[in-house]
């Protein structure tokens, strides 16, 4: 079982190299075709400033430079991928903002990767993990802040809770769990009176198992405030997991961008990729 189209996004961030390391990365272990996408973010200036009496010709100037900046990392993209040897890849420019670029694009991937917002890199980006996280349909690989290199994904860490969402995350992340040297099933309980597994969680293993993944189930006590995503991160650490999977929850019905509370923990204080699927 393999990703066949995976979807990077491209920018001038200093975490972008990693994010295009491990996209090259994926697509060479899995064949598939790269699709590096840089946005301009042209058309949020313009909405933003299409008021009587603005003059956006005065703008033409930023609106240059900025294509400008798209094409150089497309363009350090493509080098990059010849370099790698890559089969199969292409770039794509827009005038969109990232987030929706990349969430409507995610229709055509399979796999999608992007970074945690940095604000102290100057990023302009505080969305996006969450944007296309909660509005991708495929799954997201979320990196942590920086430009380290992210190791290979011998280790997994799997956040169950017997939930569509946690079920949709162990599914998309198959391809990489079948090439996991050891994948943890992670189940942590908010309340230490309740079952010790929630129901139907026996299923888990001999599902995975049925697809060439052996698990060892880890059971989890959260803290007393009973934060989940604090107690997953620290489980990561205690197993040295290079990657998390998990369901991504959210309340879209009043706000696209609002998230559940364990989704946003991980994703604030984020420590390791996380593969998040909604």
């Amino acid at each position: 079982m393999d990703y066949r189209t995976i979807l990077v996004h491209l920018d001038q961030s200093a975490a972008a190299g990693a994010r295009t390391s491990l996209a090259l990365r994926l697509a060479g272990e899995h064949g598939a075709h790269l699709v590096g996408l840089a946005q301009t973010g042209v058309s949020e200036y313009i909405r933003s400033l299409a008021l009587p009496g603005v003059d956006l010709d005065g703008l033409a100037p930023l609106f240059t430079q900025l294509r400008e900046d798209a094409e150089r990392c497309a363009a350090q993209f493509d080098a990059a991928a010849r370099a790698a040897g890559l089969a199969s890849f292409e770039h794509r420019i827009g005038d969109d903002d990232p987030g929706n670029a990349l969430a409507t694009r995610a229709m055509y991937a399979d796999l999608a990767i992007v970074s945690q917002h940095d604000p102290a890199a100057g990023d302009a980006g505080a969305d996006i993990p969450e944007y296309v996280a909660m509005n991708a349909p495929c799954p997201v690989i979320v990196l942590p802040r920086g430009n380290g290199a992210v190791p290979p994904f011998e280790r997994v860490l799997v956040a169950w809770n017997a939930s569509p969402e946690s079920a949709r995350a162990v599914r998309q992340a198959l391809p990489i769990l079948q090439r996991a040297r050891q994948v943890v099933v992670a189940v942590v309980e908010r309340d230490p009176l309740g079952p010790a597994l929630p129901m139907g969680s026996q299923e888990l293993a001999p599902f995975l198992a049925r697809h060439g993944v052996t698990v060892a189930v880890r059971q989890q006590q959260a803290a007393l405030d009973g934060d989940v995503g604090t107690a997953l991160l620290g489980l990561a650490r205690q197993t040295g997991a290079g990657l998390l999977v998990m369901g991504c929850y959210g309340h879209s019905r009043f706000r696209e961008l609002l998230l559940g509370g364990v989704s946003r923990t991980v994703l604030h204080h984020l420590e390791l990729p996380v593969l998040m699927a909604h």
